[in-house]
């Protein structure tokens, strides 16, 4: 063989794997700049709560109530009410979180930015969705639920994202493996995830451990498209090196899930040990991440969105066959 048809050869071998090993995954990252969702303000609840005199607390929430209707539907004329927010306003731990989101948060700006863009990414699929409202508050440290969500109200703990070295955090016993995620950067996740945790329903037939996985699946992408420039181990809440150990394991892993029959077990213990958040999953080592199950689950959503790329985001989350999105994602693990 000559030398130049040796070189054209190489040519067309080296485009055919460069082809074969192609994702064809999806642009997610596109140009929303035009997208109109009006003038997004975060408005500040616990700015104007604790810079209340607690001498004169029913006058103050009086002053402020219709603005943080959401805060302050409750009785202003029912002593109860007014000594349980004076105890909250006076309790010396939350007026410590307080000064310190004032201090870390002084200017919302880049929190505000980054949630505008997800928004507008969120118009895009969701044309007829209503933009959030959007309060940050102190919410007593409930780190179960940095963010929440009601109708088309979120609102934001400040008080759980003051980042690693905040000592109150340990002193009240919040696990080591919350307390790396409450930090700026995990803002715009957790709020996106609390929308799409509200948007996608929940199967009403039995749930087996593919639905369950499915379901995360389809949380997890939604970020992918609305924060598709966020680092994927930000996006799952692991450590960068958690992301790494599971993707260098990916395909024993997988081999395990499939050859101990839990892929479509009901068994709720069974589904808890690869679903449930933690430092790590027994079942495998201390060093794999938590929500191994759930990892599993974006990856198939991802290969299936992937491999049909006709169907809309609306579609996926709407889609209540987990088998069928398991089937046609062909999905199969990194080697």
């Amino acid at each position: 063989m000559n030398t130049k048809l040796k070189s054209s050869m190489l040519i067309i071998t080296l485009f055919l794997m460069s082809a074969c090993n192609s994702d064809n995954s999806r642009n997610l990252d596109f140009d929303v700049s035009k997208i109109d969702i009006g003038n997004l303000e975060i408005k500040r609840y616990e700015q104007d709560l604790f810079s209340i005199n607690p001498k004169n607390v029913k006058e103050g929430l009086k002053e402020i109530q219709e603005k943080y209707k959401v805060f302050l539907a409750a009785d202003l004329e029912n002593e109860n009410n007014l000594k349980q927010i004076t105890d909250f306003i006076t309790d010396e731990e939350l007026l410590k979180a307080f000064h310190a989101s004032e201090a870390k948060y002084s200017d919302l700006k880049p929190v505000t930015q980054e949630l505008e863009i997800a928004y507008k990414y969120y118009k895009h699929y969701f044309p007829n969705r209503p933009t959030p409202k959007t309060f940050t508050y102190i919410s007593g440290f409930e780190y179960e639920y940095p963010v929440q969500m009601a109708d088309d109200v979120l609102i934001i703990g400040l008080d759980l994202y003051l980042g690693k070295d905040f000592n109150t955090y340990r002193q009240i016993g919040i696990p080591e493996y919350k307390i790396d995620r409450m930090q700026a950067q995990y803002i715009s996740v957790d709020c996106m995830k609390e929308i799409a945790s509200h948007l996608i329903p929940r199967s009403q037939n039995s749930t087996t451990f593919l639905d369950e996985i499915i379901n995360y699946g389809k949380i997890m992408y939604f970020l992918d498209a609305t924060l598709p420039l966020k680092e994927d181990y930000l996006k799952m809440g692991y450590l960068p090196e958690k992301l790494q150990w599971i993707s260098e394991n990916e395909a024993n892993l997988w081999a395990f899930i499939i050859d101990n029959e839990v892929l479509f077990s009901s068994d709720y213990e069974i589904i808890r040990k690869f679903m449930s958040d933690g430092p790590f999953t027994a079942a495998f080592s201390k060093k794999a991440p938590s929500r191994i199950g759930g990892w599993f689950g974006w990856q198939i959503v991802r290969s299936y969105m992937n491999k049909h790329p006709d169907v809309k985001l609306s579609d996926l989350i709407n889609n209540d066959n987990s088998g069928m999105i398991f089937t046609q994602s062909k999905y199969k693990p990194q080697r």
